[in-house]
């Protein structure tokens, strides 16, 4: 085992609770969090003590090497200068081992918790795993300090610190932002409602995840036309990194009314040494294009081939390919429909590509291939999957149905209406051989 590994093991196990023992406590029944500042004068004066000698500052992890890291992570780190106690609080904690893990993730109740851990410490896991390293102090009141103090240490309670994570409405950056906005009694709804710069959850998720050849896909598929709406900055602020950039343009208002900057110092700490991201996401249709162009061509090739290898190639890919669309499409119904992923996964075009009506097809399109029987079924079952492909494709100049998911159109229909043909052909010549 290398010492990057054990490391890795290492780090796990400093930041990952244990799932057995959050199996075996009954969870607390949530209390209510403190009230925001200018509630109780009472409380804001004991705040205003305690605040005085604190300091919060916001730090932002960059991209890790796994999937999951690659959008990077943020907490919000609140100093004592007086005890000395130094914590980095955030809300990205998970366990692959947390019971039905994998059912939860699938259909939305994913549980991720909240929890401090002190910062160097945090740090330096994140310096071992070759992460970047953005620190930006805040300025903020000794009231709003002692204020964001009390709520990360009441969130950190075990009764409190459970939520449902969303990957882009609510996660480790949108919990950090809401905090800060709480703190700061809304400062952040106005200048946060603009448009951002013309970003959406696809193209973001595009652009993360394009070094990877099945998440990327996979994102392409999944995500509905509700996924390419444009995001405002509050949005935008579901990726650490474009939450950093937003404070650092903010003003605030601080305790004497006058404007001034939410971050006073911004400081990269530590710089990794691995690529950088994209700024923006490849555009992959062109690719896409090419390779559905090639495989329709060969699906009408090997169907006009009477060799019977190149029949049993074709029936092989036939049955791979409407298999695979058919579990694909019903798994696109129902994320879209009974699952807590709707909101980005419903409305989804894609449907009209792959469907459950694959699976039907996988059996009468391969056996008609291979044996020559059910012609006229598969012809049928064939044009059909055509036909609702090219609807798909001309309700992309709808606007209102538009779906910006080229990638999946440029892919799949070259290779339904290659099938249609390649049948229609099929059942055409055996019609000849009778005559």
């Amino acid at each position: 085992m290398t010492v990057p590994m054990v490391r890795r093991i290492l780090v796990a196990a400093m930041l990952m609770a244990s799932s057995a023992l959050t199996a075996q406590r009954a969870e607390l029944a949530a209390t209510p969090p403190p009230p925001a500042p200018g509630v109780s004068a009472a409380l804001d004066s004991a705040r205003a003590e305690r605040g005085a000698r604190m300091s919060v500052s916001i730090m932002t992890y960059g991209p890790g090497a796994f999937v999951f890291e690659k959008f990077g992570h943020v907490a919000l780190a609140v100093t004592d200068s007086t005890t000395g106690e130094d914590i980095a609080f955030n809300w990205g904690m998970f366990d692959f081992n947390q019971p039905n893990f994998l059912a939860r993730f699938l259909t939305g109740e994913t549980k991720y918790w909240m929890a401090g851990y002190r910062t160097a410490d945090f740090n330096a896991a994140y310096m071992g795993e070759n992460r970047t390293i953005r620190q930006q102090a805040l300025q903020l009141t000794a009231v709003q300090r002692g204020a964001i103090a009390d709520f990360v240490r009441w969130n950190a309670q075990d009764a409190n610190k459970y939520y449902r994570y969303d990957y882009y409405a609510d996660n480790c950056a949108t919990r950090v932002r809401d905090v800060l906005n709480w703190a700061l009694n809304g400062q952040l709804d106005a200048p946060f409602a603009a448009r951002g710069s013309g970003r959406t959850w696809r193209n973001e998720t595009a652009r993360i995840t394009a070094s990877d050849p099945l998440v990327y896909p996979g994102i392409q598929i999944a995500l509905g036309r509700n996924a390419d709406q444009v995001l405002t900055k509050w949005e935008e602020s579901f990726l650490p990194e474009l939450l950093a950039n937003h404070l650092a343009a903010l003003t605030v208002t601080d305790a004497n009314g006058a404007s001034v900057p939410l971050v006073t110092n911004d400081t990269v700490l530590f710089t990794a040494d691995r690529a950088l991201m994209p700024e923006q996401a490849p555009s992959r249709v062109p690719m896409a294009l090419v390779l559905g162009a090639i495989l329709a061509a060969l699906i009408v090739l090997l169907a006009g081939a009477r060799a019977g290898v190149a029949r049993f190639t074709l029936a092989v890919f036939s049955a791979l390919w409407f298999s695979l669309g058919g579990l694909l499409g019903a798994a696109l119904l129902l994320a879209g429909t009974v699952t807590k992923h709707n909101l980005y996964m419903g409305h989804n075009l894609t449907v009209l590509q792959l469907h459950p009506l694959m699976l039907l097809a996988a059996v009468i399109v391969t056996i008609a291939l291979w044996r020559g029987v059910w012609l006229r079924a598969a012809v049928g079952i064939s044009a059909l999957v055509a036909l609702l492909s090219l609807v798909g494709l001309l309700l992309q100049l709808v606007p209102s149905w538009s779906q910006q998911s080229g990638v999946v159109l440029a892919f799949v229909v070259p290779v339904h209406v290659a099938f249609a043909i390649a049948l229609q052909r099929r059942r055409a010549r055996s019609a000849g051989a009778l005559r």
